[in-house]
């Protein structure tokens, strides 16, 4: 198993940072925990977007979900 921090910033992502998100990665099996400002280009740096199994999100604040735009746009 494998869990790659793509974002840790707080509300407003940092310079080059990202707000919240986690790619775990387990025996064939991509999941995306959160999708916070910034974390589809940080996503895309460690995996091919459209190997996401499934998105998880911890709850619907905005520095958590913001980024499911782009990300949805892309995967269309």
């Amino acid at each position: 198993m494998r869990l790659t921090v793509l974002g840790k910033s707080p509300s407003w992502q940092d310079a080059d940072g990202a707000c919240s998100g986690y790619l775990l990665e387990d025996d064939g099996t991509t999941l995306l925990i959160d999708c916070g400002n910034g974390v589809f280009s940080k996503l895309r740096r460690y995996c091919d977007y459209t190997a996401v199994d499934a998105v998880v999100l911890s709850h619907l604040h905005a520095d958590h979900i913001l980024d499911l735009v782009p990300f949805s746009y892309a995967l269309t």
